[in-house]
């Protein structure tokens, strides 16, 4: 063996480092899909948490009604005025959709604004329009606001009875599931 041949323990040192990361790294690349696989999360161990847009919500992003919406029907509203207003259902921003059985199922009724581009203001002591629910009254039992609204229902025609707090979603309106006769967006 030469002079220039020879191993030096330095160097079998540095090649055997070498190497062994090689293996290493070929080791962990074959394990990792394996070991993604194997992996079981139950519900408990996963954590949700609801992200919000800052993009508007508009009639025309609820076209596709989910699985459990056997019909969609539309109410127009304006600030500071009472009832549905004769709007065409892709021009608005959504303020509110109301639905006839709990977990938001059934027929629903989509509440939007056409005179808005960003949403209802962050309180609830505005008038941002309202309606009495008419061929409605008496049948819905779960609540989806968007855009920063929210509703408040009433058991009597013109926001009059009884009345709900201020709601941002709720899946089943308890006590007052089946009792709303109108609503107030806020």
């Amino acid at each position: 063996m030469t002079k220039d041949a020879r191993v030096t323990p330095a160097l079998r040192t540095r090649l055997t480092a070498v190497a062994s990361g090689a293996l290493l790294l070929l080791a962990l690349g074959a394990a990792a899909p394996a070991m993604a696989r194997t992996i079981d999360h139950s519900p408990a161990d996963l954590q949700v948490e609801e992200v919000t847009s800052s993009a508007p919500v508009m009639v025309s992003d609820l076209e596709a009604a989910p699985a459990g919406v056997t019909a969609t029907y539309y109410c127009a509203v304006r600030d500071g005025t009472f009832g549905c207003k004769p709007d065409e259902p892709g021009d608005g921003l959504v303020v509110a959709e109301l639905f006839q059985h709990a977990d938001f199922g059934g027929w629903r009724v989509v509440v939007f604004n056409a005179a808005y581009s960003v949403g209802c203001s962050s309180g609830t002591g505005d008038n941002e329009g309202g309606a009495n629910l008419f061929e409605f009254a008496n049948a819905v039992s779960s609540v989806k606001t968007h855009n920063q609204c929210d509703v408040k229902f009433f058991d009597g025609n013109n926001k009059s009875g009884t009345a709900t707090g201020f709601i941002d979603r709720d899946n089943n309106l308890g006590s007052f599931n089946d009792r709303a006769n109108s609503f107030a967006i806020s």
